[in-house]
């Protein structure tokens, strides 16, 4: 990559934005202008890691205290512009530099800052209804790739470090956790979302893409390597891994895979052979595998049988034994889906949300968006899509605004 002289006019401007940006006080477009502009100047990316390495550091540094009762609105009237009679000033940006870390009580005020609330991410990748709330994860972001959104609207941003940006394929939630993919990184995160803090991490190397947990096991399938690998059992087991198909090396953006529990057993796709697997509900035994074709990549649980998507442009119904009860071709490439209510709503990172009426088998609305990721049906009846160029949306069943 290729950058520009520190000096150009959009150098500046992202200079005197980056601050604003890392610690997530910026305007919506304000953090889109640098998140472009980095994408295309390497000098503008080596003075924003260095600053996020220092932000960073601050961050945790120290625990979590009050701020002062009068610092965000210091920090705040200290950019907006200064006018004269003759002409305004130009608008200037509070800089953080000075604050760094001088000692560990300035650094305790920057963390409290930080942690006050803070505009929406400008990208979603994975979302996942967590009770009252909802957990959404922002893919080749650093520092707080996570986020809480609670019942109110308010938003939580959780930090964690990683040795390279997350990519994020999949998130469940279960008994209080929320659990997440991070593929680039090769590990399972496991986040407390009541605390706001990460638990534990699991080692899931090979493209981990699917993911279910049921009664303490976490199964994760892996889309690379094809294994299935199971965390945890009645006694906190080592895990253990299956090997369902042939390793078959991809990049990030081809990490596809479901794993669903369903009754006493677990099935699991693999999109590079075009197989479903059928095994024992602890992972352990293989008991069947169907042939559907195509390249399966989700499965969700329907009327005595399960539906499959099939990134390829299909929806399957299949029965119990396997067997194909009914097919919808689809345009395009969905990947991710949800059912709510007799529906299916399926997302296309092309920009297209469908919507299936399951009783029928037929698309009934679908509505553009920006770059679709994952969709969640929550327990108000509403919906929340995951999108890469436009964060988290809140939808209603008719894919309209909230």
């Amino acid at each position: 990559m290729s950058g520009q002289p520190l000096n150009t006019p959009a150098c500046e401007a992202c200079r005197e934005d980056l601050s604003a940006v890392l610690l997530g006080i910026a305007s919506e477009a304000e953090a889109e202008r640098v998140q472009a502009h980095l994408q295309t100047c390497a000098d503008c990316q080596r003075e924003a890691a260095e600053l996020r390495r220092v932000l960073d550091g601050v961050l945790h540094a120290t625990h979590e205290v009050a701020p002062p009762a009068d610092l965000r609105a210091r920090v705040l009237n200290s950019a907006k512009p200064v006018s004269t009679p003759q002409r305004a000033a130009p608008r200037q940006r509070p800089n953080f530099a000075f604050w760094l870390p001088t000692s560990l009580g300035m650094a305790a005020a920057v963390a409290a800052f930080v942690l006050w609330p803070q505009p929406a991410p400008t990208r979603a990748d994975v979302v996942v209804s967590a009770g009252d709330s909802v957990v959404f994860a922002s893919s080749k972001s650093s520092g707080t790739p996570l986020t809480i959104r609670a019942p109110d609207g308010k938003l939580r941003r959780v930090s964690m470090k990683t040795a390279q940006p997350a990519w994020f394929t999949e998130a469940v939630y279960s008994q209080g956790r929320a659990y997440l993919l991070d593929a680039a990184n090769n590990q399972l995160i496991v986040l407390n979302v009541a605390q706001g803090r990460i638990e534990r991490r699991f080692a899931t190397p090979g493209g981990a893409a699917g993911l279910a947990v049921e009664e303490g096991r976490v199964f994760v399938k892996t889309a690379s390597s094809g294994e299935l690998l199971v965390f945890g059992g009645p006694n906190d087991a080592a895990t253990t891994r299956r090997i369902l198909a042939t390793a078959a090396p991809m990049p990030e953006a081809d990490y596809m895979d479901a794993v669903l529990h369903v009754g006493n057993r677990l099935w699991a796709t693999q999109h590079t052979t075009g197989q479903l697997f059928v095994l024992s509900g602890n992972g352990a035994q293989l008991l069947d595998t169907y042939a559907v074709g195509g390249a399966p990549v989700g499965l969700e649980q329907w009327s005595g049988g399960v539906l499959v998507l099939d990134v390829q442009g299909r929806l399957l119904e299949l029965a119990d034994d396997g067997q194909i009860r009914r097919t919808l071709k689809l345009k395009g490439n969905p990947d991710k889906f949800s059912v709510m209510q007799g529906k299916a709503y399926l997302t296309d990172r092309g920009g297209t949300v469908s919507v299936v009426d399951l009783a029928t088998f037929r698309v009934t609305h679908q509505r553009t968006f920006g770059t679709p990721m994952d969709i969640a049906a929550l327990p108000d009846g509403h919906l929340a899509l995951a999108d890469a160029t436009r964060g988290l949306l809140m939808l209603m069943p008719d894919l309209s605004d909230v």
